[in-house]
């Protein structure tokens, strides 16, 4: 696998972000230096030719971490567990051979990219999932689009999800999504290549999650809307805090309103429901 990284000051890691958005933000990694004001960023899993498109525009370095040293993977890669409210646990590499199984545990590998947890939008998506998801009950449906690693899919049979769609419009995505069910013995997941402005999913789920980037969820907001149950709620992330009023406007014109807010940095997530059955409980930031 191919990794793309450049060190930079971190004064200038918003501009970089901006920058690396089109490789989708999940796939940018960023590790800041203890003491030091320089930030290593890897965008994991490039391609041959996102490998010419970023060294031309932007220089740093391609690394192949199939010829490189396990010290290097272990020192840059590995990250400690992330802990989501005492009820899951994120662990960034593949189990260890022989390990029991764990409800709580779900392996993201990084060296199969797409994040793992740790980027504030998914990690925001984990934490609401967490809070909102029936603790009694296995009867509720669970939507993910912009499935990426397949982490909140996951994430949601964990939590006692009955059914779980995940997809994405990018192919590679897809097949890591898969890699990780297949690792995480989540069999019942159902995964597959769509594109979210155009998909119409079969029923309608009690909880739609969309970690989108903000234009792209104005567009395929509606298609998103149809597709939760009318007592069901939307998760809305990859948001920054300059897209929050035309995405509140976007909800309000589906006759929905936007029930809690939670950010961290310049990152926003949203909790939106519909207002015809569902009475608004204010918004916490």
């Amino acid at each position: 696998m191919l990794v793309w990284r450049k060190i930079s000051s971190e004064k200038w890691l918003d501009s970089w972000e901006e920058r690396l958005a089109f490789l989708g933000w999940d796939r940018l990694v960023r590790t800041q230096f203890a003491g030091s004001r320089r930030v290593r960023l890897e965008v994991f899993d490039v391609t041959e030719a996102e490998s010419t498109v970023l060294l031309k525009r932007f220089g740093g370095e391609i690394r192949d971490l199939k010829i490189s040293t396990a010290d290097w993977v272990r020192t840059f890669v590995w990250k400690t567990p992330i802990s989501i409210r005492g009820r899951l646990r994120i662990i960034n590499r593949e189990p260890e051979p022989g390990a029991p199984f764990d409800p709580k545990t779900i392996y993201i590998p990084a060296n199969l990219a797409f994040g793992t947890g740790e980027h504030a939008t998914t990690a925001a998506c984990l934490r609401l999932l967490t809070d909102i998801a029936p603790k009694k009950r296995d009867d509720w449906d669970f939507l993910d689009a912009g499935t990426g690693t397949g982490i909140l899919a996951i994430a949601a049979m964990r939590l006692g999800a009955r059914r779980i769609l995940g997809f994405d419009f990018d192919r590679t995505a897809v097949r890591i999504a898969k890699a990780n069910a297949r690792l995480n013995k989540a069999n019942k997941l159902k995964l597959l290549r769509a594109d979210a402005l155009t998909y119409t999913p079969d029923g309608q789920f009690d909880i739609v999650a969309a970690n989108l980037y903000g234009d792209l969820f104005r567009k395929a907001a509606s298609l998103l809307w149809l597709a939760m149950k009318p007592v069901g709620c939307l998760i809305v992330s990859g948001l920054t805090r300059d897209q929050l009023e035309s995405v509140d406007e976007t909800i309000r014109k589906l006759d929905g309103h936007v029930q809690l807010k939670r950010a961290r940095g310049k990152w926003v997530t949203l909790l939106a429901r519909k207002n015809s059955l569902v009475e608004n409980t204010g918004s916490r930031m």
